[in-house]
């Protein structure tokens, strides 16, 4: 059986894979009609604009313009290179790149990929060190004194970094991994004077995952009280804690399935609630909550249950998380703890049964939580007080979208202070106008449209001939004849310069004896802008059955759109010469300025025959 080349098995790869598939492991798709529909993991959105076909293989976003086939999609998202995205798909569906795809993959690995099988590696080495020597077995110790059972620390491949400065450097050296590249990766570490020594020791360590279930950085606690108590992997080219959620791979079918998340603070929290049957629990890794982790969030669920340490500091993350959350269109909860204990401390005292039903089961909505907390904030020692608490109080209960649950929170302050309703509400009114004043002043006009409408708002509000050009465009994709004759009867370039660039690929793609389909084509684009332009029209929703007026229609609006710019521009001039006759006081001048007013009036004359006649 003869080799396939290079090309061939680019599109075998692209026909092996489903993209749907590969999207829905980053994003949450919904069908709709004949797409799939979901939110844009590109730009922040509430209203879900990304559309994936599954018929022709690419995707689109309405909203940011992003689109594709599955190659580039894998390419943004994980920040690849080609040979990178098209070595990760071929490995899914279990295929072998016949030969190298560039000069590039003529060295062994990429930096990148050194590190996956380095991290790989080391997670490997850490667990067989903790399960299966004696150097693990304080560790194991401490790990079954918390209640960790040997499937769970299996199942997390959970390790042991022994109490030694070049372990770790040894065995990575005993396998060729680049010394200088395993610092960059956050594997080894170095000081002033240049000397590498390992990053962890005489630790408990728990490989991070990124949403693909491929192992990116750790996280190493220490058994013996020393400081840090916890220690995370630096940044590195695939580990970034602001995008990294702890155990989402793990966690997202059961997040997807329930329609509900739980997000903990810490990796032990998951670890204790995972191992007590709760499996859509995930963490960040001990930094403050950010937009990127709440957007990742909000595109597999747009319900959480926030459960943090029960203290001061707990709280306040709390709060910082649920604005965050908010943003993205999420509803959350938050789940009480008592005062100065976390979710790990509280399973392993009173069990899987009681944290669900007097935790997770009591989670009390947004408002109920900020008013809580805003109360333990507050000392309330006179009127003054009273009435300060009660002002700050009603700034949260006014946000409140729902009027019943306005009123409802009004009516349970007024009870519980012993105020007039009416009283109450007035302020309401006013801290609500203020609220509203403020909101038009802060507006953003030039915020994304994400209203899609199948993407025939887009080609709605576009000029006469964008839209010629835009609808003859997504013909060419589907039909070279179509391809053939615009090539032969539009007598100008298109005028939209990124429209004219992708005219150029669809001739030279058919021109190479190429079949068309829109799916193969997207692939076949190099220019990203232009690559977005295809997915984009592509997703058109036009008549497949357009008849030869209608295509003749569409080149008559382009070819005669220089005539009419070129109308439009002289009866501008004939409209200011004739104001300046008008205006002159100079009799030559006046006559002169008539004359030439005149002739541009034969010419505007001329070109409205010519439009008459073409």
């Amino acid at each position: 059986m003869a080799q396939s080349t290079p090309e061939e098995f680019v599109n075998q790869v692209r026909s092996s894979v489903d993209i749907v598939d590969v999207i829905g492991e980053y994003v949450q798709l919904k069908k709709r009609g004949r797409a799939y529909l979901g939110l844009c993991p590109f730009h922040s959105e509430k209203t879900p604009s990304f559309n994936v076909n599954a018929e022709r293989q690419f995707f689109h976003c309405f909203g940011c313009n992003a689109g594709g086939d599955v190659f580039s999609f894998v390419m943004q998202m994980e920040q690849f290179t080609f040979p990178e995205a098209l070595n990760k798909l071929a490995d899914r569906v279990g295929l072998t790149p016949p030969v190298p795809i560039s000069s590039e993959e003529n060295k062994q690995h990429s930096a990148k990929a050194t590190m996956y099988e380095a991290c790989n590696f080391v997670a490997r080495l850490y667990h067989y060190m903790l399960t299966s020597t004696p150097y693990g077995a304080e560790a194991l110790r401490y790990l079954e004194n918390r209640g960790i059972t040997r499937k769970t620390i299996d199942e997390y491949q959970i390790g042991f970094a022994p109490d030694s400065w070049d372990f770790l450097k040894t065995q990575l050296a005993k396998r060729s991994f680049p010394q200088d590249l395993m610092v960059e990766a956050g594997l080894l570490s170095s000081n002033d004077r240049g000397k590498i020594f390992d990053k962890f020791r005489k630790r408990v360590i728990f490989p991070i995952y990124d949403s693909q279930g491929e192992v990116i950085g750790f996280g190493g606690r220490s058994i013996d009280g020393s400081d840090p108590k916890y220690l995370n992997s630096p940044e590195t080219l695939l580990f970034n804690k602001s995008k990294t959620i702890f155990n989402l791979h793990r966690a997202r079918p059961s997040i997807r399935k329930r329609n509900q998340a739980i997000l903990f603070e810490g990796y032990a929290d998951v670890i204790a609630a995972w191992q007590a049957g709760i499996t859509n629990g995930i963490a960040t890794l001990g930094t403050a909550f950010t937009e990127q982790q709440a957007q990742i969030i909000r595109r597999n669920t747009d319900q959480v249950i926030l459960c943090y340490d029960g203290d001061a500091a707990g709280q306040e993350a709390t709060s910082r998380a649920i604005e965050q959350l908010r943003k993205t269109g999420c509803t959350v909860r938050i789940a009480p703890l008592p005062q100065g204990t976390d979710p790990d401390d509280y399973i392993r005292q009173f069990g899987a049964e009681q944290f669900s039903q007097q935790v997770l089961l009591q989670a009390m909505p947004i408002t109920s939580f900020q008013l809580k907390h805003l109360r333990s904030k507050i000392v309330i020692q006179d009127e003054a007080d009273k009435a300060e608490y009660v002002k700050q109080a009603l700034s949260f209960i006014v946000s409140l979208p729902n009027a019943i649950e306005r009123d409802m929170y009004e009516r349970q302050l007024a009870e519980e202070y012993g105020l007039s309703l009416e009283a109450v509400k007035l302020e309401a009114k006013k801290l609500f106008k203020q609220q509203k004043l403020s909101n038009q002043r802060d507006k953003d006009t030039t915020r994304r449209n994400n209203s899609i409408n199948n993407g025939k708002s887009a080609v709605a509000k576009a000029p006469a001939h964008e839209m010629a050009e835009r609808m003859l465009l997504y013909y060419i994709m589907r039909n070279p004849e179509i391809a053939w004759r615009v090539q032969q009867e539009c007598n100008v370039d298109f005028q939209v310069d990124e429209h004219s660039a992708l005219a150029a690929y669809l001739y030279a793609y058919y021109a190479e004896g190429r079949q068309p389909d829109p799916g193969a084509f997207i692939h076949y684009v190099e220019d990203e802008k232009c690559k977005q332009l295809a997915s984009g029209l592509a997703m058109m929703q036009c008549k497949e059955d357009v008849s030869d007026k209608e295509i003749e229609d569409f080149i008559k609006q382009v070819n005669n759109y220089p005539i009419r710019a070129e109308l439009i521009a002289l009866r501008d001039e004939q409209k200011q010469l004739n104001l300046q006759a008008t205006g002159s006081e100079d009799e030559e001048r006046r006559k002169q300025l008539v004359i030439e007013a005149a002739l541009i009036g034969m010419k505007i004359a001329q070109l409205e025959n010519a439009l008459k006649d073409g």
